[in-house]
């Protein structure tokens, strides 16, 4: 017992690594269960052969207002009409400010006597699963449209799940303008025929609330600027010790500029840095790459960023249908996150029409694919003295 202890406070430590590390909202896990029990759990109704042994852990959610809630995501989904018992909550463990990583959002409401669940993170990555759903899906992925978010331009996937005594629905969608990842659930006896896009596409936010509203990098909160006139209007809010380079990215002719807040002087590299863009709304934050410390700097080959780690390899371009960064290839070897897997995905395409492959690599595929990165072109910044 005392070593499902053990394992059950790792877990909770190691919370940040997996979404699946944050359960459902206001409730208290007083159990000692095994780690492989923490992941299956959504934080309510634990009952194992340890119930005895009370431990107390606090349950890494926390309530908060509406008000809190929008302040950590600036794009937030609404309470959707003729909605009760709302409750707002945050797990704060599975964000990261040093990566532009916010908390995860949540809402649980109840409507048409059934209870759904939304969630929202902002900076998470575009296959992020935040839903925290652990089944086999009966249906799905399937594609759908939005009618109401992102003035109809915005598209979304479907899930469900029968079971023996009831169904589970579930439907993502990613905001790539702002990187924000959403998700909506429910689990009732009877779904059929219910339609759950047309739920989270009554929360979705008035077309005035689609401009950024807080800071997504260094630079705009450093400068109090959310967008900039030009490229060298943003390269003049940098300060000392920070730096630029220009790169241009396969899925476009435009150059792009990178910032930094920290250039390596020994070598101009940069192991971190913010993308921005030309758009219509004037120069504008699209995405942060990251790699780790000076041993692992961000680097560049035909219109490919290479970013991660000697246990995260990720590649960037742009896509094709919104000329904004888009994740080529995410593969992780699991050491980061604890939980020693080899996953992740591939694409050969820069368009969202064309499906994300698993990655179906070995070990030693992987570790082959690290060792060629770093024989790629070190991106060279330019620091401001």
């Amino acid at each position: 017992m005392k070593k499902k202890l053990v394992m059950m406070i790792t877990a909770l430590t190691m919370v940040a690594g997996a979404v699946t590390g944050c359960g459902s909202a206001t409730e208290t896990v007083e159990t000692a269960i095994d780690a492989e029990e923490v992941a299956k759990t959504d934080g309510t109704d634990v009952v194992t052969e340890a119930a005895s042994e009370v431990v107390g852990i606090a349950n890494p959610w926390v309530e908060i207002t509406e008000e809190e809630a929008n302040a950590n995501c600036a794009r937030l989904f609404h309470v959707p009409e003729g909605a009760t018992e709302q409750v707002w909550s945050m797990c704060e463990a599975l964000g990261n400010p040093e990566e532009y990583l916010g908390s995860l959002v949540q809402l649980k409401f109840k409507l048409y006597d059934m209870e759904f669940t939304a969630r929202a993170q902002q900076g998470a990555a575009e296959d992020a699963d935040i839903a925290g759903i652990y089944t086999d899906w009966t249906v799905g992925p399937e594609d759908v449209q939005f009618a109401n978010w992102a003035a109809g331009n915005m598209t979304g996937k479907t899930y469900r799940a029968v079971g023996e005594s009831d169904y589970t629905d579930l439907v993502t969608w990613y905001d790539i303008e702002v990187g924000i990842a959403y998700s909506l659930s429910v689990t009732a006896s009877d779904l059929e025929g219910f339609d759950i896009v047309a739920v989270a596409d009554q929360m979705a936010p008035a077309d005035e609330e689609y401009m950024y509203n807080m800071a997504s990098d260094f630079l705009q909160e450093q400068s109090g600027k959310l967008k900039f006139d030009s490229y060298d209007d943003a390269i003049a809010a940098l300060t000392s010790g920070q730096g630029y380079a220009y790169v241009k990215l396969q899925g476009s002719d435009e150059e792009l500029l990178l910032v930094t807040d920290l250039v390596f002087e020994y070598d101009s590299s940069a192991y971190q840095a913010s993308i921005y863009g030309k758009t219509d709304n004037g120069v504008t934050f699209l995405s942060l790459v990251t790699g780790n410390g000076s041993a692992y700097p961000l680097r560049y080959e035909d219109g490919i960023i290479y970013a991660g780690d000697n246990h995260e390899y990720s590649t960037y371009f742009l896509s094709k249908e919104y000329a904004s960064v888009m994740m080529k290839d995410y593969i992780t070897d699991g050491v980061n996150s604890g939980n020693n897997e080899l996953t992740g995905f591939t694409r050969t395409s820069n368009s969202f029409d064309v499906e994300a492959e698993n990655y179906t690599g070995t070990l030693e595929d992987f570790q082959k694919l690290i060792a060629e990165r770093e024989n790629k072109p070190v991106i060279k910044f330019t620091a401001i003295k």
